[in-house]
């Protein structure tokens, strides 16, 4: 009798730690899930702007400068964030050329994409799309908008953020470091990233980082006079 006992304890036991284990892995199941569909909700809807820009070819640099600052201002940056990414641009594509190519690389545009990511043909498929020449200023700040605003996972966190912020210093370092991404090893040429935005590059090397700061607040002071 006691055996009989001991055996359907036994039975009790395993049902209820199988009961247990069971449970333990639905709520694990809707743990993940709630994760992926916030995971999800973070990456916002990217935004498409529609941007009417009136640039000669042989327009002056710092009237084809003024007129980028007033279009990324309409596009809803801040003086500051409008700065930041001018910096950028200032190191990439210095005359404000949307047809500059590296030729070591193959990046082109104002902000030289690659092909890392694809993101040089999501650029082309993205102005073919819009019915957009690519190499224009308007399809090249649009689809940076694009990006910034949800079409890339990583740059999209700097919308916010360069909607809101007044600080250029700021604004161009953490552009450079989530939309340029020029990481390099340390070097004359490169400088430390000890921003906010993009933790897990914090302590590594960008390419012309000071470059680029520094552009970007001249910008803010010639803009804000």
């Amino acid at each position: 009798m006691q055996k009989l006992i001991r055996i359907l304890h036994n039975r009790r036991l395993l049902i209820y730690t199988g009961t247990g284990a069971a449970m333990i892995l639905v709520i694990i199941a809707v743990i993940l899930i709630v994760r992926i569909a916030g995971a999800d909700d973070m990456q916002p809807e990217p935004r498409i702007v529609t941007l009417t820009i009136d640039m000669p070819d042989d327009i002056p640099l710092e009237e084809k400068e003024q007129i980028i600052y007033n279009s990324l201002l309409e596009a809803g940056f801040s003086s500051a964030g409008a700065c930041g990414i001018m910096g950028n641009i200032a190191v990439e594509s210095p005359d404000y050329d949307t047809a500059a190519v590296n030729e070591s690389t193959g990046a082109l545009g104002l902000f030289q994409w690659t092909n890392d990511g694809d993101r040089q043909q999501k650029m082309k498929d993205y102005c073919r799309d819009q019915k957009l020449n690519w190499n224009s200023i308007e399809a090249q700040l649009g689809f940076a908008i694009y990006e910034l605003s949800g079409g890339d996972p990583i740059a999209c966190r700097l919308d916010d953020f360069l909607r809101q912020t007044d600080n250029s210093y700021a604004a161009a370092a953490e552009f450079t470091v989530g939309f340029e991404r020029c990481i390099t090893d340390s070097g004359r040429s490169a400088d430390r990233y000890m921003g906010q935005l993009y933790p897990e590059f914090y302590g590594e090397y960008y390419q012309g980082l000071s470059r680029r700061i520094n552009k970007a607040m001249n910008y803010y002071i010639r803009f804000n006079e």
